[in-house]
């Protein structure tokens, strides 16, 4: 089974937005596992991978406004990744 990665930036407090984003892609993806890690410095973005297989694809990858206001966005992409209950 695949699991998502979330990397936010670190030093512009993007922790919360992407814990917000973990939570709600933890009920669109019930049983998958969900990292969620600082990038350990200043990014200006919060990434979310598709990690299968050790294959990793980068999803999205933008700052905090557009994040906030894409989750449904964001798990369409990881749906198109192939993702399946049984991956």
């Amino acid at each position: 089974m695949g699991k998502i990665e979330i990397e936010y930036c670190g030093g512009w407090g993007y922790g919360g937005p992407a814990k917000n984003l973990k939570a709600s892609l933890a009920i669109a993806f019930s049983g998958v596992l969900i990292d969620c890690h600082s990038a350990g410095g200043k990014t200006s973005k919060i990434e979310v991978s598709w990690i299968d297989g050790g294959k990793k694809t980068i999803v999205w990858s933008k700052g905090r406004a557009d994040t906030d206001n894409s989750h449904q966005e964001i798990a369409a992409l990881i749906k198109k990744q192939n993702w399946s209950p049984k991956n």
